[in-house]
């Protein structure tokens, strides 16, 4: 499909349809743009040419109506037309949610793409998740499990947001309980199990941000259980897929060299969130941790954490 030269402004390029002038464009593509361009004719303004969002206008009148096709297309534009293509798509409302999952697809591609624009899909991000909480988090878990720097982006604003943290927290928590793998589809049908692990490593990022989340105080106790129950959870009948998943975690991150020590680690980044630092410290004088991980001495070291 034959597009405008950057420098050409789009009532130039109506015009120049007007005149006659032919394009390539195949004709039901070209029959949309023809539609759009009238309409946008008719209810264009001055003051809307001239104001400082005219881009965004812009972006509207070409995506209106496009569907699901834009969402292929929007790799092969330049990263601040994707994003505000699909900032217009989630703003128009998404009547179809087995569009969602591709657009989690590409929010973490974008932000892959573009790592000094870490923050420009918040919004669209956010309102995606608050509308379909499942399809996003289900769907950037399987996308990217290992909770690489735009996944940890992406759940970082999540969880920053009171309109989604608290689901976030709510399934993060299922994805726990249901070890080694939480089974669930998406409303694209798609039904891949998700690792309890993924679960743990997105919260070990979330925890080890800067700031304190009010709901993950709320949520504490069924975090602390969840963690300490997963630490203690033996690791010899793990699955083939988990363990090879893990691994890429230990490549990516440096983390601990089994899964269970590496449950501890993220109780002890939610624990110095909760400004519990006092009692990481405490442990680790009496080597508590480390009998955590042992059947023969773990309620004892429970009993420890306990007081």
């Amino acid at each position: 499909m034959e597009q405008r030269p950057p420098s050409m402004t789009k009532l130039a390029w109506v015009e120049e349809e007007e005149a006659g002038a032919q394009t390539a464009q195949q004709p039901e593509e070209l029959e949309q743009f023809q539609l759009l361009q009238e309409d946008a004719a008719e209810e264009r303004t001055q003051e809307q040419e001239a104001a400082p969002g005219r881009f965004c206008g812009t972006a509207q009148e070409e995506t209106a109506g496009v569907g699901t096709g834009l969402l292929a297309e929007l790799l092969f534009l330049n990263a601040e037309t994707g994003a505000a293509m699909l900032d217009l798509l989630v703003e128009e409302g998404v009547s179809d949610p087995t569009q969602v999952p591709a657009m989690v697809r590409y929010i973490h591609q974008w932000l892959t793409a573009n790592e000094s624009a870490g923050h420009r899909l918040d919004e669209a991000l956010l309102e995606l998740t608050e509308e379909y909480p499942s399809d996003v988090m289900i769907t950037l878990l399987r996308w990217a499990p290992s909770c690489d720097r735009a996944a940890a982006t992406m759940w970082g604003t999540i969880m920053s947001s009171s309109r989604t943290a608290e689901p976030a927290l709510q399934l993060l928590l299922d994805a726990l309980s249901a070890w080694p793998v939480y089974s669930v589809y998406t409303s694209d049908g798609d039904n891949a199990g998700v690792f309890a692990l993924a679960a743990t490593v997105a919260l070990w990022r979330v925890f080890n941000l800067t700031w304190r989340s009010p709901v993950v105080l709320e949520y504490f106790p069924n975090l602390f259980l969840r963690l300490l129950f997963q630490a203690y959870i033996s690791t010899q009948e793990m699955p083939e897929e988990v363990e090879t998943f893990w691994k890429g975690c230990q490549e990516e991150h440096g983390l601990a060299a089994n899964p269970n020590s590496f449950a501890l680690q993220t109780l002890k980044a939610l624990l110095c969130q909760m400004r519990y630092e006092h009692v990481v410290v405490s442990m680790e004088r009496k080597r508590a941790w480390d009998t955590l991980l042992c059947a023969d001495t773990h309620h004892y070291a429970v009993r420890l954490l306990a007081r």
